[in-house]
């Protein structure tokens, strides 16, 4: 059974009300690519330590056991020294021999930890781990930049696996490509301000191209078949790409996870956003494999298959 929780941003936004964009291009026009309507961003007094703690506090309640790891996934540091997770697990009130590990790889960042927990944990490392994943993108974004506010959204996750409910990994696969590192990143303009910069096309080109590889060769290491997957999670990018990776791989609707519309991209919580959504509704699928995907931001990419209880 997964345990877990999320939190979103105060403020809720239409963005066909909101979005100011330039020239002829029209909300309709830029929703076709991106399939996003609502997105939310964090208030004021809000920021991805507030977000985290309340996702965190939230499963907790769910919990019976002390926890003894924590792996805090996340971009949108609090703090870089010290670690924000040291910082979150302070505000949490953990025991103090607690393993804490920050990961900041962004959208592909939740399956690196999944992978790195259960591994853990089947080592007799640790019982039992706690997986945060938070970002506020929208910090580093102006309202009027249409290749990036109508996508990103800010959100936190929190997601526990112990020793009795221990998913099993199948496969995995990893890829790692620096010179992606200027088509997603952050850039200060000419105030001095850092602002979140995409180059969408790049972008795109890398996850057209790596996600369906990728997914062949996590098929191929569990020696199966796209057929025996069955359900897929990939990171709630965008809806073309998200279209254009079914597409490819000739994925049923059915089996596809596409929560894009009312929660826009929350980076490293698109996934267990959705592993959580799908638990809740009674449709995760249980003792069978389930393929899981994160892409993006780096470049990097962190994929593979797994079967939870």
């Amino acid at each position: 059974m997964i345990k877990g929780s999320y939190s979103f941003g105060s403020i809720k936004v239409d963005l066909s009300k909101e979005l100011e964009l330039s020239g002829k291009i029209t909300f309709e026009d830029i929703y076709k690519k991106t399939g996003i309507k609502t997105i939310y961003r964090a208030g004021v007094k809000e920021n991805t330590l507030t977000l985290a703690l309340d996702a965190s506090k939230k499963v907790l309640k769910k919990v019976e056991d002390e926890v003894e790891s924590l792996i805090f996934v996340s971009q949108s540091h609090v703090s870089s020294i010290p670690s924000s997770g040291s910082i979150l697990h302070e505000k949490l009130k953990l025991n103090k021999e607690c393993y804490v590990l920050d990961i900041t790889q962004g959208c592909s960042g939740f399956p690196y930890a999944l992978i790195t927990a259960i591994n853990l944990i089947k080592n007799k490392e640790f019982k039992n781990c706690l997986i945060v994943c938070s970002e506020t993108y929208t910090k580093y974004i102006k309202k009027n930049d249409r290749s990036t506010a109508p996508i990103f959204s800010d959100a936190a996750s929190a997601f526990y696996i112990d020793k009795k409910n221990l998913p099993s990994i199948l496969s995995t696969f990893f890829y790692t490509d620096g010179s992606g590192e200027k088509n997603l990143c952050l850039k200060d303009d000419e105030k001095g301000d850092r602002n979140l910069y995409m180059n969408g096309t790049n972008v795109f080109t890398f996850t057209a191209e790596k996600v369906p590889f990728a997914t062949n060769k996590i098929l191929e290491k569990a020696n199966l078949k796209i057929e025996d997957i069955k359900y897929f999670i990939f990171h709630q990018a965008s809806s073309i790409v998200l279209a254009t990776i079914k597409n490819k791989l000739n994925i049923k609707n059915n089996l596809f996870f596409n929560d894009i519309k009312d929660f826009g991209n929350t980076v490293s919580s698109t996934i267990p956003i959705a592993l959580i959504q799908l638990e809740e509704k009674k449709i995760l699928p249980k003792k069978q494999p389930i393929l899981i995907m994160g892409f993006g931001v780096g470049y990097s990419l962190c994929g593979g298959i797994f079967i939870f209880d």
